[in-house]
């Protein structure tokens, strides 16, 4: 594998307003003790999982469950709890990455950070456990960017899927279906509004929270069949992206509440203020548990744009190669325990998960009883990596000048044309810098 570059900039902090919303009510469950039998927590070796969903209420309790069942069978091993908030986490893994080795021997990735640590060399060969569980030709097809030789280097462990996701009892309150279209979606949407009691939509937009901003802003391009970029290429000017953008203004003059965070967002989509949200599946796990009044009525459709594309983003379980011997083998003997079927249907159903990596890590039973789903399971599926070309391997800075100009748009009432046209010209030039002595 090459080395990073020189040219490779460290993205400014993405704090993630949905995330610090999880943390604060999440703060009893992320400092309870594992429930774990008193021989395993003296097992022979100790292995910190580093990552950010300790923090997330249902999916940091269903990860606790999962290894208490782990160190429950066996005792050689046990897993300990590490990480940071998700607004602190990739910066946090970058900066070690560039200092030439990451903590920890078994960690969580997202899409764009997996391909860096891939690229830098810090991820281990993961072929033997997918061939001695006999599953190496039932991957998903998004394991393919995770390959080398042949070889693949992280096993997802949850993918997420864009979709939109309604208040189905405040649809039908107001006498209103599903939107169909962009122009039953505006018009739904404008027709919920009542402010400032209540809103019919909700999409970050603060530059305080550019995590979530970009995160979800990705995907209104993608509505028009829009990519951000191709290979090193910005295509933030072309007319996907622009129509993307000005639909997001529409819905932000019409239908959302303005300069509101995404943490008071959530609260308002439980409270039953907030009609719908462009968001990934996993956020239901969000209401599953911190909105049980709003959680029945949910309904997803998908993002209804032209294309019926849908973002889908994979996140990898990896072990360190920079680790130990020793303790890469005991992070890929729990590896290939939660790989096995019994184990990963478990995960799944403890997350509200429904895209799984392998056909039999799904029960269809259980996916049957998963009522809010139907959208998120129609969408056709495009990968961050398929929108974001080589820009992959920075698309934090690829996003904070989009959402620099963006805001303007937003704020000052800047044409999107414009906007996007000093985008463009802004990451041409700073498309020299970042790839610098980049080789693929």
């Amino acid at each position: 594998m090459n080395k990073p570059g020189n040219g490779l900039l460290l993205p400014r902090s993405m704090s993630m307003g949905r995330r610090d919303f999880l943390k604060r009510t999440a703060a009893a469950g992320f400092a309870a003790a594992l429930a774990t039998p008193a021989l395993a927590q003296n097992a022979k070796i100790k292995i910190p999982l580093v990552s950010w969903m300790w923090n997330e209420p249902g999916r940091g309790d269903a990860w606790r469950a999962i290894l208490a069942k782990f160190h429950a069978e066996q005792s050689d091993v046990f897993i300990e709890e590490a990480g940071a908030p998700f607004n602190e986490f990739t910066n946090n893994m970058l900066i070690q990455s560039q200092s030439g080795k990451i903590n920890g021997a078994l960690f969580h990735t997202t899409p764009d950070l997996v391909v860096r640590l891939l690229r830098g060399g810090h991820l281990e060969p993961l072929q033997d456990i997918v061939d001695k569980l006999g599953i190496g030709d039932k991957l998903s097809a998004a394991h393919d960017h995770l390959r080398i030789d042949g070889k693949v280097h992280g096993l997802d462990i949850v993918t997420v899927k864009f979709g939109l996701l309604y208040n189905s009892a405040m649809f039908e309150k107001a006498g209103l279906g599903a939107p169909a279209s962009v122009e039953e979606w505006v018009e739904t949407s404008t027709a919920l509004t009542k402010s400032p009691d209540q809103f019919g939509i909700y999409s970050p937009h603060l530059m305080s929270e550019p995590g979530d901003f970009w995160f979800i802003l990705q995907q209104w391009a993608v509505m028009f069949d829009g990519v951000w970029a191709d290979g090193r290429k910005p295509l933030v000017n072309t007319a996907p992206v622009i129509e993307g953008l000005k639909l997001f203004k529409t819905m932000y003059d019409k239908a959302m509440p303005k300069g509101t965070d995404t943490a008071t967002a959530n609260q308002m989509y439980a409270n039953g203020r907030i009609g719908q949200q462009l968001i990934v599946s996993a956020a239901v796990n969000i209401w599953s548990s911190s909105g049980p009044d709003i959680y029945p009525s949910l309904r997803s459709v998908v993002p209804p744009g032209p294309s019926g594309k849908a973002i889908t983003r994979i996140h990898p379980i990896c072990v360190n190669a920079n680790a130990s011997d020793d303790e890469k083998a005991a992070a890929k003997s729990f590896v290939e325990w939660l790989y096995k079927p019994e184990n990963y249907q478990e995960l799944m159903e403890r997350c509200l998960d429904v895209v799984p990596p392998y056909p039999e890590a799904i029960r269809q039973e259980y996916l049957d009883k998963q009522f809010w789903a139907e959208g998120y399971l129609a969408g056709k599926a495009i990968t961050p990596l398929e929108i974001m070309g080589d820009y992959i391997f920075f698309n934090q800075e690829f996003g904070n000048v989009v959402m620099d100009k963006f805001s303007e748009v937003l704020v000052a009432d800047r044409p999107v044309e414009d906007a996007m046209a000093d985008a463009q010209q802004e990451l041409e030039k700073a498309s020299e810098r970042l790839f610098e002595g980049f080789t693929l």
